[in-house]
């Protein structure tokens, strides 16, 4: 059976986020054995691990590796070994560690799943088929019964116990809980649904009105306390969480409500904006700007380039530019990421909300997709595609080490972890502060 070799994994996948407790970060010592650090070096946990993840923000427990056994440790230094597995696959997602054990081929067949909460240790088990990865911030996590027609239920992260009955359909996977709710619907014996409801975390079902389906039937959530519902005809609209009709069906298609806002689609070459009340404060037959949030969207310049506009303050800046492809929305700093493409070839640059170029387009983004934020504590990571080395810009645009980086991530608060290969051959892993200078390196 094939390991998940979770420590350069777990590195991966570090969480931009403010922490009360400090965030740990997990390194190598000199007996080659894993341990925990601070923010300057200092040793927490000592290295006695065969692998270790990191701390990650507001968690007590980070996973780990002891021989052939995984499992937790706490802040204080309790280890939890797993034990009623032998070779189970621990992979971490968006604040809950999913645990799985394979009996057949590596699929979704003969498989067990269970979670273990990093917030509080508890630990569920091997209890069901199925358990929902990218779990929402809801004490409640969607498994399932079955590992091929599932129907899903909730199992409480407090208690790792199963508290809202198996009755749910899923497209893919079970219902997450957005602002309180669970968009939920019920199947027949040939899986067609039946009704849907709005599931609150007590377990009532409130249905929608007769007709009415989940507009979005992948991962339906409530935003901003309404949800995308679609008609008989297929036109789509919006219920609050009493599942009351607001915004009567009356568009082609509907996205979630960020900012106050709501991107829509009349028709498939007329788009706008709209509010909570449904009025329309955009309306255009200009390409969909697939990015929209908070109200910002982005329009073709009538001299070439790319216009950012504000449903309220109108049109912001124009940044014509040769290859100019995308704006992405603005970061919490006010700066915005611009993307060219040549070919096959694109550069990302940063311009602020003045139009001003802050950095030229000449870098890759490891994390290429538009999300709420690529600043991790005021850094944007980048790669340089000439030399393939990574670095980090500030939100002046200056570059913060002269290292030769062949490898990093993130900052997640204080420090980021960086790898640098050496002129004798050898490798320095290890992590640097915010001044581009090691805090703590071992080689390799």
């Amino acid at each position: 059976m094939k390991k998940l070799l979770c420590g350069l994994l777990c590195l991966l996948m570090l969480l931009g986020c403010a922490s009360a407790d400090g965030y740990l970060y997990s390194a190598k010592g000199d007996n080659g054995l894993w341990g925990h650090i601070d923010e300057a070096g200092n040793w927490v946990i000592p290295p006695k691990f065969d692998d270790a993840s990191i701390f990650f923000a507001e968690e007590d427990y980070a996973w780990i590796q002891q021989g052939d056994r995984q499992g937790f440790v706490s802040r204080t230094g309790e280890i939890r070994l797993l034990e009623d597995t032998e070779d189970p696959l621990v992979d971490y997602f968006s604040n809950v560690w999913i645990v799985m054990e394979y009996y057949g081929a590596e699929s979704e067949i003969d498989q067990r799943a269970g979670f273990f909460d990093p917030t509080n240790g508890v630990y569920s088990g091997l209890q069901w088929a199925l358990v929902r990865e990218m779990a929402s911030d809801s004490r409640l996590i969607a498994v399932a019964n079955d590992d091929y027609y599932a129907q899903w239920g909730y199992a409480s992260r407090d208690t790792g116990e199963l508290v809202i009955p198996y009755r749910y359909g899923a497209y893919d996977r079970g219902a997450n809980f957005c602002e309180g709710y669970a968009a939920v619907y019920t199947e027949d014996e040939n899986y067609v649904i039946q009704e849907c409801y709005l599931l609150n975390e007590a377990g009532e079902e409130t249905p929608l009105p007769d007709g009415m389906q989940f507009a979005n039937i992948y991962d339906p959530c409530v935003s901003e306390g309404l949800i995308a519902v679609a008609d008989e005809n297929g036109r789509v609209g919006y219920c609050n969480t009493a599942c009351e009709v607001v915004i009567a069906p009356q568009f082609a298609e509907a996205e979630d409500f960020s900012g106050g806002y709501a991107a829509v689609k009349f028709s498939e070459e007329e788009w706008g904006i709209i509010d909570h009340a449904g009025n329309v404060l955009m309306r255009t037959n200009a390409p969909y700007d697939h990015y929209m949030q908070n109200g910002y969207y982005v329009l073709p310049a009538e001299n070439g380039g790319l216009t950012m506009c504000h449903v309220e303050q109108g049109e912001l800046f124009t940044l014509q530019i040769e290859n100019l492809v995308e704006f992405w929305k603005p970061e919490r700093n006010g700066l915005c990421i611009y993307k060219t493409h040549t070919g096959d070839n694109y550069r990302c640059g940063v311009v602020n909300m003045q139009g001003e170029i802050i950095s030229e387009a000449k870098w890759w983004l490891p994390q290429a997709l538009p999300m709420d934020d690529h600043y991790f504590s005021g850094f944007l990571l980048v790669q340089d595609p000439d030399t393939i080395l990574y670095n980090y810009i500030n939100e002046r645009g200056e570059l913060l080490t002269s290292l030769p980086i062949s490898y990093a991530l993130d900052f997640n608060g204080a420090l980021a972890y960086v790898v640098v290969k050496q002129d004798d051959g050898t490798t320095q892993y290890g992590y640097i502060n915010q001044q581009g200078e090691w805090v703590y390196s071992w080689t390799e």
